[in-house]
């Protein structure tokens, strides 16, 4: 069976090879997902079909063909992503495939999601004389399951006092989101690159007799901002030694989040 759609994974791209690895294992594990999922919803068609009248029918495993899912990077990348999307569409051509999603592995709709990941499919679109269809899906952080995976993610640090650190953008609309999104995590918003920084509010609650504060980086992956909230934590910690500060991870690449995107596929 040969998947109708083809993926791209648009993440924002970056000279980290932390990142680096981390994207192309999400796409490796979203790809075992993804042949999980369409396995079973073959065998349960299987079961539940009228012509299977009590027979035991084996459904073969290689039947299911991998689907094409690849990566692609917004900046810091030697090729631009409309570049990498004419030739992916070239690729899903090629295999008789005319429907292609672009999934931004983007956590909030800030100006990569709102403007400069629409251009860049727009651009494509005129290159590939509409011989494929391209799709653009929500970006990651509007998936209905992102509440629970951060909640887990919360709940692994042992402190009732919670920080959500996002990255901070120009956009009303990225704000928004956050506001609502540390809303529903019932914790305090703060941010990397805009105020109100998370080394204010982390002061803030410290100073309002908070013993324990549990510090959740709103990251896709590990890098070299994650390492810099990390290292500005650990300063804190030793300026206020009395006070239990718990840096949890960004989300990064794992069974979980794979698990998450491939319901939305």
């Amino acid at each position: 069976m040969i998947s109708s759609c083809a993926y791209l994974l648009v993440f924002h791209g970056s000279r980290d090879y932390r990142t680096q690895a981390a994207a192309a294992n999400l796409r490796q594990l979203l790809n075992i997902q993804y042949q999980s999922i369409s396995l079973l919803s073959q065998q349960n068609y299987l079961a539940s079909s009228p012509l299977n009248s009590g027979t035991n029918i084996t459904f073969p495993t290689n039947s299911v063909e991998a689907p094409l899912i690849e990566l692609a990077a917004l900046e810091l990348t030697d090729i631009s992503l409309s570049e990498s999307l004419i030739s992916f569409a070239q690729k899903a051509n090629q295999k008789g495939i005319r429907k292609i999603k672009v999934i931004p592995l983007f956590l909030s709709p800030g100006v990569h999601v709102q403007q400069d990941i629409p251009a860049e499919i727009a651009l494509a679109r005129k290159q590939i004389n509409y011989q494929v269809t391209i799709q653009l899906s929500p970006y990651l952080g509007k998936y209905s399951e992102i509440i629970p995976l951060l909640s887990r993610k919360f709940a692994e640090l042992p402190a009732k006092t919670r920080i959500l650190i996002a990255h901070g953008s120009r956009l009303t609309a990225s704000t928004i989101y956050c506001q609502n999104l540390a809303h529903q995590l019932d914790a305090d918003l703060a941010y990397w690159s805009t105020t109100p920084k998370f080394t204010q509010r982390i002061k803030a609650q410290i100073a309002l007799g908070m013993k324990q504060i549990a510090l959740l980086p709103y990251f896709l992956f590990p890098g070299k901002i994650t390492n810099a909230i990390a290292q500005e934590v650990a300063k804190l910690q030793q300026e206020y030694p009395q006070v239990e500060l718990f840096l949890g991870q960004p989300l990064g690449a794992t069974a979980a989040l794979a698990e998450l995107i491939a319901q939305e596929l």
